[in-house]
């Protein structure tokens, strides 16, 4: 007979929300996430939903502050946490997600190592930051500035004015032109699909 412990597979779920109108920008720093949803939210609330599994997920922490109309959410590990021999053992053990839901005209500023980011809403002034990890665009018109390392960026719309470079160089963009783009995406080491392209 086997006996398995359910808690080394059950989740831990937590909500945090805050109203929009008390802040001018929000700042996420996620060095453990594997899944990050950015959604448009319906209401002038600012909503947090953080879902963590793995061996370890009680060892990692979702810290908050606010100061200056500015709310800074950072997973840290947690300061009781005991290091294994394994230097990667944390990162083996543990799977968070986490989903964003912001008004589309809210400043955001996010900053992750490695996950996958779906972007849902019309956002008009994102800035996204990613070491590695595929970057899913979705059909709506989107302002700011996409940065990764070595992510892939996909696109459904092929509406938006874009300035993008990647691996290859500057594969389009609006440089000669008084147009300003909408969003500008840049991948050092990944590729950009054809859709993201105005033809």
């Amino acid at each position: 007979m086997i006996l398995v412990n359910s808690h080394l597979f059950s989740q831990n779920i937590n909500e945090k929300t805050w109203d929009s109108v008390n802040f001018d920008l929000i700042f996420l720093r996620l060095d453990f996430i594997s899944q990050l949803t950015i959604n448009e939210s319906l209401s002038n609330e600012i909503i947090i939903k953080y879902i963590q599994e793995g061996e370890f997920k009680e060892n990692i922490l979702l810290q908050t502050t606010d100061t200056n109309r500015e709310l800074y959410i950072k997973e840290i590990v947690s300061p009781i946490f005991k290091r294994h021999n394994d230097k990667l053992s944390v990162n083996k053990t543990i799977a968070n997600t986490i989903e964003v839901l912001i008004p589309i005209d809210f400043k955001t500023i996010i900053k992750a190592k490695s996950c996958n980011v779906n972007l849902m809403g019309g956002f008009t002034d994102i800035n996204l930051e990613i070491d590695e990890g595929n970057i899913n665009l979705n059909q709506k018109i989107i302002k700011g500035e996409i940065k990764s390392v070595s992510g892939n960026i996909y696109c459904v719309n092929s509406n938006s004015k874009l300035l993008v470079s990647s691996k290859s160089g500057l594969i389009y963009g609006l440089y000669n032109s008084s147009i300003k783009p909408n969003l500008i995406v840049e991948t050092m080491r990944g590729d950009i699909t054809s859709e993201c392209f105005v033809n």
